[in-house]
């Protein structure tokens, strides 16, 4: 086998993990015909831990932000709720509840609805079921699974149970029930589901090996593809291209507000060292048409960095993670024409630097992968970093530091990127020596 083939064998490894995985559309503005008759903000995990602290400014930033983004659009001036999807306290202690509401109360404007669901994993952590009363006492939310309607769209939430179960049969059949009723008044509107976990193998966080992804609402939702699924629970970013899902519904993650988290190879609950300072949410809109628009919020910087645009009525498929994995296949990562890898000495060894590649507008680089060999096809060295894409400035080159090399001679590097899919692009080589 050749040198270079020994590279690429293990430039490629196995990515069968990926095959449940999404696809998505680009930060870029949407068709000129589309005119918000609906305008909500949904985002979960804010983990409010203490009066005043982190979490409370990431509310009050989002909330007051969301306000000024409304007031610039001249089609349509409002915000009509917020939705915060489970885990809103770190802990559920009541001074935590209190502050969240403090917070959100405090930054609600007009006739604005604000919405909780109340999670098992952290929201109930130290009251239990009671959390469930103390949530409506707090907030003044009349019940914690709810159905609103809001300008004719319907609006359905379920908290945890406030039992031993997550949720129960009764839940089950509750939400059947409202998801029945929505379907009866509007036809094929849109239906919003709100629940804190994500429902198993849809979302990017969701499958059987993420762990965060629950089966109890399968069945139900399966009933109706009008159905839009809105969860956290995960951390994970919500501008991956495997954060939306459509199959006989759809489902999308909202990022959460407290920090990212990820799934990388067959190594899951990664934390990027820039993790505490993502905080992200969707603001979704919807047309007269039934369109529905959502754009990733990213709340640190300001800034949109990814949209969707679900089109149940002509495109149904359009996020199918199958088909965005084909599509994919046909259209890999690529580097400029005129990259080149640049190397430069550092204590100990040396730093190996590419500029970012780019992938088809439906898809992002996840990763970069490197290798480095000896003429005699001996791997001294691979590696993998982040390709770092979910803020609203990503860098611009990806960076790996790699230690000198024991023996003497000639060697090679060789980096690819890779999308979300495992699809790599062709790789930038490096020939150095050693002496």
């Amino acid at each position: 086998m050749s040198f270079l083939s020994v590279l690429m064998s293990i430039l490629i490894p196995l990515s069968a993990f990926l095959s449940g995985f999404a696809a998505v559309g680009s930060p870029k503005a949407v068709e000129d015909d589309f005119v918000p008759v609906m305008r909500f903000v949904a985002t979960s995990d804010t983990h409010v831990d203490a009066y005043g602290d982190k979490a409370c400014y990431r509310i009050a930033k989002l909330m007051k932000s969301a306000y000024k983004i409304a007031a610039s659009d001249k089609d349509y001036d409002r915000i009509d709720a917020f939705t915060f999807n489970g885990d809103m306290t770190d802990n559920g202690r009541s001074d935590q509840y209190q502050a969240f509401a403090a917070f959100t109360q405090a930054n609600l404007k007009g006739d604005t609805k604000l919405l909780g669901i109340v999670a098992r994993s952290h929201d109930s952590g130290t009251m239990g079921g009671e959390a469930l009363d103390y949530f409506k006492a707090v907030s003044g939310q009349a019940a914690t699974d709810y159905h609103e309607v809001i300008n004719g769209f319907h609006f359905i939430g379920v908290s945890n149970s406030g039992t031993d179960r997550h949720y129960t049969d009764e839940q089950v059949q509750w939400l059947n029930d409202q998801l029945a009723e929505a379907a009866r008044d509007g036809g094929d509107k849109p239906i919003f589901v709100f629940q804190h976990e994500h429902v198993r193998n849809t979302v990017f966080g969701s499958s059987d090996f993420d762990g965060w992804g629950m089966t109890d609402f399968t069945e139900v939702l399966s009933q109706y593809p009008q159905a839009i699924h809105i969860s956290g629970h995960s951390h994970y970013p919500a501008d991956d291209p495997r954060s939306i899902w459509q199959g006989a519904f759809t489902a999308i993650n909202d990022g959460g507000m407290a920090y990212y988290e990820l799934t990388v190879d067959d190594e899951r609950v990664v934390h990027p060292s820039d993790s505490r300072k993502m905080a992200q949410a969707l603001f979704i809109e919807v047309d007269a048409n039934n369109r529905v628009l959502v754009r990733v919020y990213d709340v640190t910087d300001r800034a949109f960095i990814r949209e969707y645009l679900i089109d149940n009525k002509n495109e149904p498929n359009k996020y199918s993670h199958d088909l965005r994995a084909a599509a994919a296949a046909k259209n890999p990562p690529t580097f400029a024409p005129d990259a080149e890898m640049t190397m430069k000495r550092i204590a100990g060894g040396y730093a190996f630097i590419v500029p970012q590649a780019e992938c088809d507008a439906e898809d992002e680089v996840f990763l970069y992968r490197i290798v480095v060999a000896d003429m005699e096809n001996n791997i001294v060295y691979s590696d993998k970093v982040l390709a770092d894409n979910y803020r609203a400035n990503p860098p611009e080159t990806a960076y790996f530091t790699v230690d000198k090399p024991s023996s003497s001679g000639r060697y090679c590097a060789a980096i690819v990127a890779e999308d979300c899919w495992g699809v790599q692009s062709a790789p930038l080589y490096l020939y150095f020596d050693v002496k």
